[in-house]
């Protein structure tokens, strides 16, 4: 079996957060079980973190929890494009009120610019493309993002 691992569990794991002790008997659990694995994009991520000052330290924490680089396969490119493209022409503008439903518009009072509502960006379908084709599961956090576009995606903990 290979389990995709998200950034946000790695990280949980470096930064000793809420779920640490979750993130680690997770990819032990994963790791008894098969495979780990991470796309390009999750180790890019952990690069630009700044907690690791080499590529050799990031290796080798990599290596310490047994996970691998694992390259996409065109299939996987294509089903995140896809559904970044859902997301994309499904995003609402401005802010709603998640009780009554009010739509907003909030300028901040530097700029002036509208602010809109924390977006998922490329890289997080990037991740659940790799997971969904070239994996049987994902470690993440984000679970109701990923059940969103990526439903017949297994993510841990449940």
């Amino acid at each position: 079996m290979i389990t995709a691992v998200d950034t946000n569990t790695l990280l949980a794991i470096l930064y000793e957060d809420t779920h640490t002790d979750a993130s680690e008997t997770t990819l032990r659990q994963a790791y008894q079980e098969g495979k780990l694995v991470i796309a390009p994009i999750v180790y890019a991520e952990l690069a630009a973190d700044g907690h690791f000052n080499t590529e050799s330290e990031l290796n080798e924490f990599l290596a310490d929890f047994s996970i691998q680089l694992g390259e996409p396969s065109c299939d996987a490119l294509f089903r995140a494009g896809q559904q970044f493209q859902r997301y994309t022409s499904h995003r609402p503008d401005g802010l709603q009120c998640p009780t009554c439903g009010r739509k907003q518009q909030v300028v901040c009072e530097e700029c002036g610019e509208d602010l809109a509502p924390g977006q998922h960006i490329a890289a997080d379908f990037l991740i659940g493309g790799h997971a969904v084709v070239d994996a049987e599961s994902l470690i993440s956090f984000d679970s109701d993002f990923y059940e969103t576009y990526f439903p017949s995606l297994t993510v841990h903990p449940e």
